[in-house]
């Protein structure tokens, strides 16, 4: 009976490692997506600079250079607020990586703990097996001689 709740709880550490890891690999997941937008915003904006260039050699407005740089400033300040919001992802990662490890730990140790007592109650029945034959040949001795 202790064994089967030794067992019950390994496999519930199996689940938490299973779920540690995959809460992990989505928070990867959602870092990567976080990077990928930063990396189009960063693309975005010097694809608008190379725009408001490319106009400014044509000629422009005056108004018009000022809607341009206030929209440049506006991504500026979105590629901030990017930027800030991805060190937050960055240490969900770490957070679910430290989870998942640490569920690894305490499922390997438990396994080890099952490991254990397998061994042991493997030992104690060789013993037993072990006392019964040399019963067994003791009464087998003994009955030959008697019959002698």
């Amino acid at each position: 009976m202790a064994r089967d709740a030794l067992q019950l709880v390994y496999q519930q550490r199996e689940k938490q490692v299973e779920k540690a890891q995959q809460a992990y690999q989505k928070a990867q997941q959602a870092l990567f997506e976080q990077r990928n937008q930063l990396q189009n915003l960063h693309q975005y904006r010097r694809q608008y600079s190379n725009q408001l260039s490319e106009k400014g050699a044509q000629g422009v407005s005056i108004a018009d250079l000022g809607k341009y740089q206030q929209f440049i400033v506006q991504i500026d300040q979105g590629v901030t607020q990017h930027q800030q919001g991805l060190i937050k992802f960055e240490y969900d990662v770490q957070a679910h990586k430290k989870m998942w490890i640490e569920a690894q730990v305490n499922c390997k140790a438990m396994g080890m703990l099952l490991e254990k007592k397998a061994k042991k109650r493997i030992a104690l029945e060789n013993k037993k097996e072990q006392q019964l034959l040399d019963e067994f040949t003791i009464f087998q001795h003994f009955q030959k001689q008697s019959g002698l």
